[in-house]
């Protein structure tokens, strides 16, 4: 499980990139370190970055939340992993979808995100009555 945490967190990092990349590719370096009072509307690819990011953002700390859970309630088999892998794997497909605009793919992979985090939290209920 602790291999799959850090491989979410590395895609994090890398979505986290990504916005800072496409404002620079639109505004150029200057703009970028400057204090970016009065930027232009973002490009599509910056607006879509940013929404990915924020998206991640919204599901991550359920992930992290039950992933920390199931190692600390000695709760890592099988179906724990399998979640934790669903999740990063849905993560970056719907990544992908998003900055693609691939409709419906990307409500489904984030979809399959949810799923991933319900099969997270399916071994850990027995520890909320005992």
């Amino acid at each position: 499980m602790l291999l799959i945490i850090f491989l979410v967190l590395l895609l994090l990092l890398v979505q986290v990139a990504l916005p800072g990349r496409y404002l620079t590719a639109q505004v150029g370096s200057a703009g970028q370190m400057g204090p970016r009072d009065d930027l232009p509307k973002p490009s599509r690819d910056l607006a879509r970055s940013r929404r990915a990011l924020g998206n991640l953002q919204e599901t991550l700390p359920i992930f992290l939340v039950l992933a920390v859970l199931s190692i600390v309630l000695g709760e890592q088999g099988w179906l724990s992993l399998a979640g934790g892998a669903i999740y990063f794997v849905a993560r970056m497909l719907h990544a992908y979808c998003y900055m693609k605009g691939l409709v419906p793919w990307r409500s489904l992979s984030f979809l399959a995100s949810l799923l991933g985090n319900l099969l997270l939290a399916i071994p850990l209920l027995p520890h909320l009555w005992g």
